[in-house]
């Protein structure tokens, strides 16, 4: 008996008997039922991969989440917050995420706008952290000037303004599928110094964003 070029089907020849029509049909059909049998089952989200080298050797498969964005939260706030005191307070910038799973990693990604006041001349700048619940994930808060490394001015002249716009990123491992917390804290230099975030309006926005394992 004839068969099919790729994957050898056996077909009926040119001259069979009309009567032998059906056991053709059914025997080429049962070839070809053998070979797609991989292709069959699989459940919903998973994909083909091939087994070995052989052909038609199939297998589903769940494909792997690892470095996708798996989800994505963003807030903003307009919401003036004057901190006029050495103590870290927390700046109205803030977002919650539930990740997926515990080895997912949660990017953090800030924009903060603040303007800066000095009511005196001398070394200046804010301090910050950004937090994980009361966890604090990134430390811009040095006691030496010359760390003093969030916003940082070498010097300022008495009751100097100064305004802007700065920015975190920060790759964070929660270890965790419960509901997390991120903020960004901040401080003046010292109590000579009063920091505003988002004033007159103006947008800070903190985005979170679940990356998988």
């Amino acid at each position: 008996m004839p068969t099919t070029t790729n994957f050898g089907w056996t077909t009926p020849a040119d001259t069979d008997l009309v009567k032998d029509g059906a056991l053709a049909i059914r025997t080429l059909g049962n070839g070809i039922d053998t070979s797609m049998a991989e292709l069959k089952g699989g459940t919903t989200g998973q994909v083909l991969s091939k087994t070995s080298n052989t052909n038609m050797d199939f297998t589903w498969i769940t494909p792997d989440a690892g470095g996708k964005v798996l989800q994505v939260i963003s807030a903003t706030t307009t919401t003036a917050t004057t901190i006029a005191t050495d103590t870290l307070t927390d700046t109205g910038i803030t977002a919650s995420i539930t990740p997926s799973s515990a080895s997912s990693k949660v990017l953090v990604l800030v924009t903060a706008e603040f303007k800066h006041f000095r009511n005196g001349a001398g070394f200046t700048g804010i301090a910050a952290e950004l937090l994980r619940g009361a966890t604090t994930i990134a430390d811009w808060n040095k006691t030496d000037a010359d760390e003093f490394d969030f916003i940082q001015y070498a010097g300022s002249s008495a009751n100097t303004y100064k305004s802007g716009t700065t920015t975190v990123v920060y790759l964070d491992s929660p270890a965790t599928t419960s509901s997390t917390t991120y903020k960004l804290q901040a401080r003046g230099y010292d109590n000579s110094v009063s920091v505003t975030f988002q004033k007159n309006s103006a947008i800070s926005t903190i985005t979170l964003l679940e990356i998988g394992a």
